[in-house]
């Protein structure tokens, strides 16, 4: 009779025609564990097929972690991760620097801790020379927005930027003019 190893012995996974093997890999539950309550409402074809088997072998963490990306780009009905909200102080600079962009077209909306959301154009917006009581912390800045319609061009909590296109606003781009 053999001597028994300790812990637990190596598997191998199989998820469709790949397989994966881990000589630590967890127990799999079975169709008799209570872990496969949770999916009685789940059809059996959204299921992935997997299968494992006890055999030698291991998977480095490189490969896991290409596994998993592949898994993630394979399922595209998963929503994608936001974008990224771009910070006021890029926009500002954009709005400033930009040409395509007519400064005097736009006020910076920034919460006033005294008196609530505030408006000051961003052309008379300062962040050198100015005395402690009238600086205005660019965190405080709540929204752009530009004069002539009045539109909204960036939201920090709504997560808008129609600027640098970023956050929600990534996921539907600039709209084409008619």
């Amino acid at each position: 009779m053999a001597p028994k190893k300790n812990g637990p012995e190596p598997l191998e996974l199989e998820i469709g025609k790949q397989s994966y093997k881990d000589e630590a890999f967890p127990r799999v539950p079975t169709t008799e564990t209570p872990e496969l309550d949770y999916l009685s409402s789940t059809s059996e074809s959204d299921l992935p097929q997997v299968s494992v088997s006890k055999r030698g072998g291991s998977i480095s963490k490189a490969k896991a972690k290409r596994i998993r990306k592949e898994q993630n780009r394979s399922n595209p009905s998963e929503p994608s991760a936001p974008t990224a909200l771009r910070p006021a102080h890029d926009v500002m600079n954009r709005i400033r620097h930009d040409e395509d962009l007519r400064i005097s077209d736009y006020v910076v909306g920034y919460r006033d801790r005294h008196v609530g959301i505030m408006e000051k154009a961003v052309e008379n917006w300062s962040f050198e020379g100015v005395e402690e009581e009238e600086f205005i912390p660019l965190h405080r800045v709540v929204y752009f927005k530009r004069i002539s319609d009045g539109h909204i061009v960036w939201h920090r909590e709504d997560r808008v930027d129609e600027i640098f296109w970023s956050g929600t606003s990534a996921e539907r781009g600039p709209l084409e003019d008619d």
